[in-house]
Parts: C-alpha cells; structure tokens; sequence
C-alpha cells in the first residue's frame, strides 16, 4: 500500500481537501477534526502519564511492603517476651493502616489529577468546538 493511500497517515484528511460540497467549506471542516484528534491525543496522553504514575507509586509500595514486613519479622522473633511481641504487632498493625490510608489518599490523587488534567482538555475543546460549528454555519456562502 503507498503512503497516499494509508487511511491514519499525517495526511488523512488531504484527500478530503478536493473534495467540494457547495456551502461547506470543507478545509475548515478538515481542521475543525484535526483539533478534534489533537484534543483526544492530548486527553489520552493525561491519562496514560495518570497510569505511569500509578505504576510506578504501586510498585514503590511493593517494595516498601516487602522491606518493612521483612524488618517486622526480624523485630518478631527479637523480641524478648510474649507481651513485648504483641506490642510489636500492634505497632506493626496500626503503621500498616496509617500508611495504606496514606497511600490509598496518594493514589486517589493522583487519580483524580489525572481525570480533572483529562477532562479539562476535553471540555476546553468543546466549548471551542461549539464557537467554530457555530462559525461554520454561519457562513453558509463559502466557496469550497
């Protein structure tokens, strides 16, 4: 297949260009998409970078987990006496807590960063949008 003829290529819309309806103008129409699809990609790119962060906080955590199970075992089996190990596991258990509150709140942050950086993107563009169909259609007497 050649270039010309890929349907997502840079020029995807280039074939639309010679294409002529009268009261339509059919360029502004190819850029009013083209904002369109660059929103989109904008959007997309928020949410992807929401998800890399995500990753990237989960497994900081996992390590995290590991090492610190790893020195509550090892603070287990010093401790001296059956009321010391309890203690110790109360300690262990409300550090857990604290600090699964604490990243759960993280990760809804950064969750919600992501969507509001998504959204806003996307709202922008439509309140534009809005402005050019109604531009488009006003000028109902444009050539091509």
């Amino acid at each position: 297949m050649s270039k010309s003829s890929a349907p997502f290529g840079s020029n995807a819309f280039k074939a639309f260009s010679d294409f002529k309806m009268p009261g339509i103008n059919i360029d502004a129409l190819v850029a009013y998409h083209r904002k369109n699809l660059d929103a989109l990609s904008k959007a997309n790119q928020a949410t992807v970078k929401g998800l890399q962060s995500i990753a990237q906080h989960q497994s900081d955590l996992f390590r995290a987990i590991f090492e610190g199970a790893s020195k509550a075992g090892e603070a287990l089996v010093s401790a001296k006496s059956p009321e010391d190990r309890v203690r110790k596991q109360a300690e262990f258990a409300k550090e857990g807590v604290m600090t699964a509150m604490s990243n759960a709140q993280e990760m809804a942050g950064i969750v919600s960063g992501a969507a509001t950086e998504a959204t806003g993107v996307l709202n922008a563009r439509l309140v534009e949008s809005l402005d050019e169909v109604r531009e488009l259609f006003a000028t109902k007497g444009a050539t091509h």
